[in-house]
């Protein structure tokens, strides 16, 4: 009896160290594959992730490919007032675009976000393709027009050069030298509007174009003095007087009465000598139209003349 109980415990015991093995072994095998497991997904996800950033690379060098050049056309856009609006409207929507392109480059992103980028991408392709073809249309319109004003200055110039009797008046006084009044005249009398680029200095006949009236006359004398002055009065065609500043300009006394002056002309001069006088009026913004000078001495009008912008 004994012996019995004996033999069944030692069954019992292999039997379950028989089981503990199985057990141990199941467990052994399953840790294996799982490690091999989570190790394959590990190559799996970096595989893919240098996918995405080599995918996000490209699309940032079509990207910025698109718009490098982009930028060099907007000098030629913001000078076509006639095509502006329609410029404006695609202008905003390539920046736009191409800010929401940028924002999905800039930080990390999933496959969804760099397909969405791709497809923006080619969307701001053909925007380009339109701004460009816009541009060719803005320089034909700038080179029409500038043909057309340059039509229209040598116009102006023909005219001025037919017409010189029509733009300027000499008043020579004919009265006893011997009344200090009447003792100079004027003659020569030329006006131009000059347009100041650096140290060059070009005359122009367009209001828009000009910087400065460049004035010249000659006056000769009959007294004897030695020194006196020249008084320039400046009307603009809205009929008032061009003043450069408030220290340059004044009031002086004249046969009708008090009137504004542009500037005031000082020499010296031996009698019966011819003088040439000259002077220039600087202002931020010319009027379109007729300018006309007079020219003062001891408040008598010796000379005028009128200038004609476009």
């Amino acid at each position: 009896m004994k012996d019995s109980k004996s033999i069944l415990l030692l069954v019992v015991s292999v039997l379950l160290i028989l089981v503990s093995c199985a057990l141990l072994w199941t467990w052994g095998y399953n840790f294996n594959n799982f490690a091999k497991d989570k190790q394959g997904t590990v190559f799996i996800v970096k595989d893919s992730t240098t996918a995405t950033n080599a995918t996000r690379d490209s699309l940032k060098k079509i990207y910025a490919s698109t718009i490098e050049n982009i930028g060099t056309l907007d000098s030629t856009w913001m000078h076509a007032d006639s095509l502006k609006t329609d410029l404006d409207i695609k202008l905003s929507e390539f920046y736009k675009l191409r800010n929401e392109i940028a924002i999905i480059l800039k930080n990390p992103a999933k496959k969804e976000d760099l397909d969405l980028a791709k497809q923006k991408i080619g969307e701001l392709q053909k925007k380009v393709d339109q701004l460009r073809s816009k541009n060719t249309d803005v320089e034909n319109e700038n080179k029409r027009l500038y043909a057309v004003l340059q039509q229209l200055t040598n116009a102006q110039r023909q005219v001025l050069q037919q017409q010189p009797s029509a733009k300027s008046v000499v008043f020579e006084n004919k009265e006893p030298t011997s009344n200090p009044t009447t003792s100079f005249s004027a003659s020569d009398m030329r006006l131009l509007a000059m347009t100041v680029e650096g140290d060059k200095e070009q005359e122009t006949y367009q209001a828009l174009q000009a910087d400065k009236f460049v004035g010249s006359f000659n006056v000769k004398n009959s007294a004897a003095f030695n020194s006196t002055e020249i008084v320039i009065v400046l009307l603009q065609p809205d009929n008032k007087v061009l003043q450069t500043s408030a220290w340059e300009t004044g009031r002086f006394d004249t046969r009708e009465g008090k009137k504004i002056y542009s500037c005031k002309v000082k020499f010296e001069y031996a009698r019966g000598e011819n003088k040439r006088l000259s002077f220039s009026l600087n202002s931020d913004k010319f009027q379109k139209g007729i300018y006309t000078m007079q020219l003062y001495y001891n408040g008598n009008l010796i000379g005028k003349m009128a200038k004609t912008l476009i």
